[in-house]
């Protein structure tokens, strides 16, 4: 029987599983209780009267987060990643202090919709389904496919739908993937995990052939982790199984009883693109491809939560608040 305990590379993730979410247990409310708190003379002046906006606690944006690197976690107290980078920035302009909750991806959307939380992000995938569950943003970046695999599994530098059978292939539950990796012809068995980490310990430990993550957050964490003897490589675009092959809008959800949050939150995300701020951002974690800031050639959104003109329409349609002042 394979044991775990003895393969220091499988100690590693655990230990930083370990050690992550034994912070979390303790950190009392939510994850960060307050975070902000000494941010608000640049929103003060931007936005200073601006109206109180409806959360789950006053005057707090409580986020959801898987807690992963690069995206959305929390070191020594402090939000760091991506997306809370971002995230900050525009809470900031809000004048909102900000409050987090770590949990598993099947638990996000669910916390989000009813109301439990106001925010996700986590380099989730838009997809006509969420976005008859949830107010989505617009595209905070755009992630391609790529597919987990060792190192010494081939020499290709990327992959087809056929390369993938005969071989077992994972992903996290919930993943948009899904529906896609089952009906690849040739696949032994598709293997469903509750998160990023068991699955590539699987990976490393032989149990699974190839996987499909957040190929941010991966890239990240084999460039933090090199002995761990993995790579990630591209999948070439099949028309059959546009979840597993294509590219992808990375959004941020919100709760669809916070309309005027949604508002805001939306506005600051078109602000960030329109400063030049979420590059920068990106490249501060590893995410240097420019095709993270390339948009898909054509956008899926349209007649379903966007119209052609980029203003939202199906079932939470409402006139936007306006929060121009705030991010002028």
């Amino acid at each position: 029987m394979f044991d775990d305990s003895a393969d220091p590379v499988i100690r590693a993730i655990d230990a930083a599983n370990v050690s992550r979410r034994g912070f979390l247990k303790t950190a009392g409310y939510g994850v960060v209780a307050g975070l902000g708190a000494g941010m608000l003379s640049r929103p003060a002046l931007a936005a200073a009267s601006l109206a109180p906006i409806k959360t789950v606690r006053p005057g707090y944006l409580t986020a959801a987060c898987l807690g992963d690197m690069p995206i959305a976690s929390v070191r020594d107290g402090k939000l760091i990643g991506t997306d809370f980078d971002m995230l900050q920035l525009i809470a900031e302009r809000l004048q909102l202090k900000i409050d987090v909750q770590q949990m598993t991806f099947s638990a996000v959307i669910e916390a989000v919709k009813s109301g439990r939380v106001d925010w996700f992000g986590g380099n989730f995938a838009w997809t006509p389904i969420r976005a008859k569950l949830l107010l989505l943003t617009d595209p905070v970046f755009y992630t391609g496919a790529y597919v987990i695999m060792r190192k010494n599994q081939t020499q290709k530098t990327t992959l087809a739908i056929a390369d993938l059978s005969g071989h077992t292939i994972g992903t996290a539950t919930g993943y948009s993937t899904v529906p896609d990796m089952k009906k690849v012809p040739g696949i032994t068995e598709v293997k469903l995990y509750d998160g990023i980490d068991s699955c590539l310990r699987d990976v490393v430990a032989g149990r699974l052939d190839f996987a499909v993550l957040d190929a941010p957050t991966v890239d990240y964490m084999i460039q933090q982790n090199p002995t761990w003897g993995l790579k990630q490589i591209p999948i070439t675009f099949d028309a059959a199984y546009p979840s597993l092959t294509g590219k992808f809008a990375s959004i941020w959800g919100v709760s669809p009883d916070k309309k005027d949050l949604f508002d805001g939150i939306n506005e600051g995300v078109r602000w960030l693109w329109r400063t030049n701020q979420i590059k920068p951002i990106l490249d501060k974690y590893g995410i240097s491809n420019p095709d993270y800031l390339a948009p898909l050639p054509t956008d899926p959104r349209i007649g379903v939560d966007r119209d052609a003109k980029g203003a939202l329409i199906g079932p939470f349609a409402h006139s936007p608040r306006d929060f121009s002042q705030a991010f002028a």
